[in-house]
C-alpha cells in the first residue's frame, strides 16, 4: 500500500462537504493542508479522484469508487477504535493476581463477592505465592508484596503501613508478671514470623532507639500462624497490627509493651510492570485492594 490512511478521512470531508474550503472549516484545518493531502493521495494511487472547478468539487469515476471504500475503511477504523477503548476503559478480562496468604485470608478472601458484583466481566485468576514474584516470567499483572521492596522497574503503590505490635493472650499473661522491659518482652517470644526472625529492627523507648533481634524458638512465612499460635497461649508475639486489631478488640490477644515501638513499620504494596497503558481491570483491582486496607485499618 502506497497511500497514507491519514489521508482518507481528509479526502473523505471533500467529497462530502463538496469543497476544499469547506471541508477545511470542517476539519479546522488550513486549505492549503487539506489540498495537499488530496494531492498526495491521487499521487500516491496515480489517478485522479476529484474534478475541480472554482466553485465546486466534483468526484471523478475513480474517485467516486474509491470514495465508497474509503468509507468502509474508516468504519472499520472507527469500530476498531470503538472496540479498543471499550477494551481499555471498561474493565473486563482475565486478570492474574497474586498475594500472600495471610493477605489473602484477612484482608481479601471475606470480600472478593463485592469486586464480582461490580466488575462481573472481570475473571480473577488469584495465585497464593511468596512474597516475592517474577510478574513478567510468571504472566502476573499485579501483585501484593510485603516489606520493603528491592530497587526494580516495578511501579508500587502503597496499601498500607501499619505498626508492628507487641502482643499475648489473656491466660498467658496471667502466668508471667507483666513485661515492662524489651527483655522481659523478648524472653517471652517462642514464635516469629520470618521476616522478624534474627533480622535487625529498632526499638524507640522515649527519645532513645536501641537495636533489636527478635528470636523465637519457631519461625514461620505465615503471621496468622503466629497469631493463633499466640492466642492459644504461647507467648509474646510482634505482629502488624492490621491482623490483630480484631483480635485485641474481641479480647482474645492483648496489646503489651506500648512504650517500645518498634520500626519500621509493617507494609504492603501493590506492584505491577508499567504505569503506561495500564488496563482498566488492573486499575480498578488495585483501587479495590487499597479501599480493602483501608477499611481494615479504619476507626471503628
Amino acid at each position: 500500500m502506497k497511500w497514507n490512511i491519514a489521508d482518507l478521512p481528509i479526502f473523505a470531508a471533500v467529497v462530502e462537504h463538496q469543497g476544499i474550503s469547506s471541508a477545511a472549516r470542517a476539519l479546522r484545518m488550513p486549505k492549503s493542508s487539506v489540498s495537499r493531502f488530496v494531492q498526495r493521495l491521487e499521487d500516491d494511487l496515480q489517478v485522479r479522484l476529484l474534478d475541480r472547478n472554482s466553485r465546486h468539487v466534483h468526484t471523478t469515476a475513480e474517485g467516486e469508487v474509491f470514495y465508497k471504500h474509503c468509507k468502509l475503511i474508516l468504519e472499520q477504523v472507527e469500530a476498531a477504535d470503538a472496540h479498543m477503548n471499550g477494551i481499555t476503559n471498561q474493565p473486563n478480562g482475565l486478570l492474574t493476581v497474586s498475594l500472600p496468604m495471610a493477605f489473602s485470608r484477612e484482608i481479601v478472601a471475606g470480600h472478593l463477592h463485592r469486586f464480582r458484583n461490580a466488575y462481573p466481566d472481570v475473571e480473577l485468576n488469584i495465585q497464593i505465592t511468596p512474597n516475592q514474584v517474577n510478574l513478567l516470567g510468571d504472566h502476573i499483572d499485579v501483585a501484593v508484596q510485603v516489606g520493603e521492596l528491592p530497587d526494580s522497574d516495578l511501579i508500587a503503590i502503597t496499601l498500607f503501613e501499619t505498626p508492628l505490635v507487641w502482643v499475648a493472650s489473656p491466660a498467658f499473661l496471667k502466668t508471667i508478671a507483666f513485661p515492662r522491659s524489651l527483655e522481659e518482652l523478648t524472653e517471652n517470644v517462642y514464635i516469629c514470623e520470618q521476616r522478624y526472625h534474627n533480622k535487625p529492627l529498632t526499638v524507640r523507648h522515649g527519645d532513645q532507639r536501641h537495636a533489636l533481634n527478635v528470636g523465637g524458638e519457631i519461625e514461620t512465612t505465615d503471621p496468622i500462624m503466629v497469631r493463633d499460635t499466640v492466642i492459644a497461649g504461647a507467648g509474646i508475639a510482634l505482629l502488624p497490627y492490621i491482623y490483630v486489631r480484631d483480635q485485641i478488640a474481641q479480647g482474645k490477644l492483648r496489646q503489651v509493651g506500648h512504650d517500645w515501638a518498634v520500626e519500621p513499620l509493617a507494609k504492603a504494596s501493590a506492584v505491577y510492570t508499567s504505569r503506561r497503558m495500564l488496563s482498566a481491570r488492573t486499575r480498578v483491582f488495585i483501587d479495590f485492594l487499597k479501599t480493602l486496607t483501608d477499611e481494615a485499618l479504619a476507626e471503628k
